[in-house]
């Protein structure tokens, strides 16, 4: 009968080999040092491992537990070379090959507190350690076991109805079947979601609506969740498991999800396809937290970066003020003289030179300094190496090094966060100086490369190299050969944390005491992203500037902004160079006063000012003088912190960033002329 061979099918799950959940079959020996395993963590992917003594399993140590040992102040002093035997964890589920999976998953679900989201060890009759099975492995076979029981009740339930004599049968397997639903499936330790491919959830557990904040019904869609950049390829990776339907195994996969009262917030996915369901099941994480002590991580480094760096820029910032106060001086001393004007001129383009590259060290500086932000567009990686060159110039002179660019001399374009990549660029630059400190032959080489659809950069040196048994080592955190004075072992790490987000690749080669290389690999920006790039960076030719600046004769102008000099100094240039009527005030406040006495073709306003900011002025402008609203021009020195930089973009408002030069404002303003 039909009713008694559906259970045959339900036991084949029951009965599934254990060994086959097994995700790694990794373990320590109980006398390796607490270190020794941290650094076993660090390059390996996986939280827990088995501890072994003489072939048998003694007990199970985890990630995070070592982490919290080590991480601890003083943590490496304390524990570092404990053996790992004295720091294993508390009643760790151990089980069984020859265990059933029901007998697991009960056992399992009948732990208490933390250690309910423990993985669990597997060894064989003779305790010989076997594997590590996770907890969202259990999970996922537990959503089968559900689904499964769920159908197998229906089927008998309706069999029954035929046969009153296995109506108690099929009713007490529906309950067990309701049962295990509710405990395995409501207390998993993950979000778990059963969807379909246009991502409606068809049952979600009880952690899920804790994680979302949302109450699950059959109405929600996880898609709609996922921020608008991700959400294409968030279907597109339901549609794939669909598409490949004998692909069991999980995808892992990170997204971004809007959160309604907790706004974005990062989610890691185990995706995977029940071919006995035709749904897919989705394993959700909440991972901010650990992206954003990632991103400390490297701001920390920077941190440091900076600080080794301090008494270099000092040094560059002063040589270029000196310039600029001496010919001050002479221009003063000339003009009471009254000497001609061509020596007079070439004093102001000193001076002007001067300033613009001080401006530009603290451009990079402020960039290097700020919040981790991923801003990924298209950049000239040869930029980048001529700007990383020039900004620790005053070392590379230090270090007495010669420099050598092999650069093609076209444009080569790739897809990454410019300032992530510049500081990448940097760690690399400052450990190639710190080898050659005692190198008798000292020179540093960068090269640039395209290889298909990638960018490969190499930044080399001949100084006394790696040896090769810390080669495997270099891109562990706090792994360093240095003294403790000169590294902390972030800056590799930091440099692969980097890379991996950019899906980016990083090796190195070494010999001793004849020098290091080191290898990055990046994507080559798409023409989408150069088209992007071109939209946010593109300016009118020539002949459109001449055009508008004819017609711009007597424009009448508002400058708004409480540093004197700058609105003189905007005052005289669109004077001279447009033929502008030019009003200045000091703030916000006062220009509203202006703009209700008389009529302006454009403002050009300051961001920060007392009493109202600029900020506040164009709001005033757009509820006011909307017209007026659209020939606006943003002045600022801010650092281009991220929330500002935000707030202008979301403005639409063009802007000009202090230091700038003459001919750039003339631009902006023919700009804002031209579009009257």
């Amino acid at each position: 009968m039909v009713a008694e061979e559906r259970p045959s099918e339900s036991s084949a799950l029951e009965n599934v080999d254990l060994l086959s959940l097994v995700e790694h079959r990794e373990f320590v020996q109980a006398t390796e040092t607490t270190e020794n395993v941290y650094k076993w963590f660090q390059s390996h992917q996986y939280e827990y491992v088995g501890v072994v003594s003489s072939e048998r399993l003694i007990g199970v140590v985890s990630r995070g537990h070592i982490g919290f040992l080590l991480g601890a102040r003083f943590g490496f002093a304390l524990h570092g070379h404990q053996t790992v035997d004295q720091h294993l964890m508390k009643g760790h589920l151990c089980i069984r090959r020859r265990d059933s999976l029901l007998a697991v998953l009960d056992r399992a679900l009948s732990r208490q507190g933390d250690s309910f989201y423990d993985d669990i060890a597997l060894t064989d009759g003779d305790e010989k350690f076997l594997g590590i099975i996770t907890v969202p492995t259990l999970v996922q076979w537990q959503s089968r076991l559900i689904l499964q029981k769920t159908q197998l009740a229906e089927r008998q339930r309706q069999a029954l109805q035929e046969n009153n004599q296995q109506l108690f049968r099929s009713l007490n397997q529906l309950r067990q079947s309701q049962g295990r639903f509710e405990i395995l499936f409501e207390n998993s330790a993950l979000g778990v979601a059963l969807m379909n491919t246009r991502g409606e959830v068809e049952t979600g557990n009880h952690r899920l609506e804790i994680l979302l904040g949302l109450e699950i019904n059959s109405a929600f869609n996880l898609s709609a969740l996922v921020v608008p950049p991700d959400r294409d390829s968030f279907l597109h990776l339901l549609r794939e498991h669909e598409a490949d339907t004998q692909e069991t195994s999980p995808h892992h996969s990170e997204f971004l999800l809007n959160l309604p009262g907790r706004g974005p917030r990062r989610f890691k996915f185990f995706t995977s396809w029940i071919r006995e369901t035709g749904q897919i099941c989705a394993l959700l994480d909440d991972i901010t937290e650990q992206r954003v002590l990632e991103h400390r991580m490297i701001q920390k480094e920077k941190s440091a970066m900076l600080d080794s760096l301090v008494g270099g820029i000092a040094h560059e910032i002063n040589n270029k003020l000196a310039p600029i106060v001496g010919f001050s001086e002479l221009l003063l001393g000339q003009l009471v003289r009254g000497q001609p004007p061509e020596k007079l001129a070439r004093y102001c383009t000193m001076i002007r030179e001067s300033a613009l590259d001080s401006a530009k060290i603290i451009r990079q500086l402020l960039q290097l300094s700020r919040p981790i932000s991923m801003q990924m567009s298209a950049c000239d990686i040869r930029e980048l190496v001529h700007e990383v060159a020039a900004f620790l110039g005053f070392r590379i002179r230090e270090c007495g090094c010669d420099v050598a660019l092999d650069l093609p001399p076209h444009e080569v374009m790739v897809r990454a966060d410019a300032t992530q990549i510049k500081q990448l660029i940097i760690n690399l630059t400052l450990n190639a100086l710190d080898a050659l400190q005692a190198s008798p032959k000292k020179l540093l080489r960068f090269s640039v490369a395209e290889q298909g659809d990638r960018v490969v950069l190499k930044v080399a040196d001949t100084g006394q190299g790696i040896r090769a048994e810390h080669l495997q080592h270099i891109f562990d955190p706090f792994f360093t050969t240095k003294d403790p004075d000169r590294g902390n072992g972030l800056g590799l790490s930091v440099c692969l944390s980097i890379i991996k987000q950019h899906n980016g690749e990083i090796s190195a080669k070494s010999v001793w005491n004849e020098g290091s290389e080191f290898e990055v690999v990046l994507p080559k920006a798409s023409e989408a992203d150069l088209k992007l790039s071109s939209a946010k960076t593109g300016s009118p030719d020539g002949n459109g500037a001449a055009e508008n600046g004819h017609a711009a004769d007597r424009r009448r102008v508002l400058v708004v902004d409480d540093e004197e000099y700058i609105t003189s100094m905007i005052q005289e240039v669109l004077r001279n160079e447009m033929n502008c009527s030019v009003e200045r005030v000091t703030n916000g406040l006062r220009a509203v006063t202006r703009l209700q006495q008389a009529d302006f073709d454009f403002v050009i306003s300051d961001v920060r000012m007392p009493e109202l900011d600029g900020f506040g002025l164009f709001e005033w402008l757009k509820k006011n003088r909307s017209r007026l609203a659209e020939h606006f021009l943003f002045i600022t020195g801010d650092a281009g912190s991220q929330d500002l930089n935000q707030k202008l973009e979301s403005l639409g408002a063009r802007v000009l960033r202090k230091p700038f030069k003459m001919e750039m404002l003339v631009r902006e303003c023919q700009r804002l002329a031209g579009t009257s």
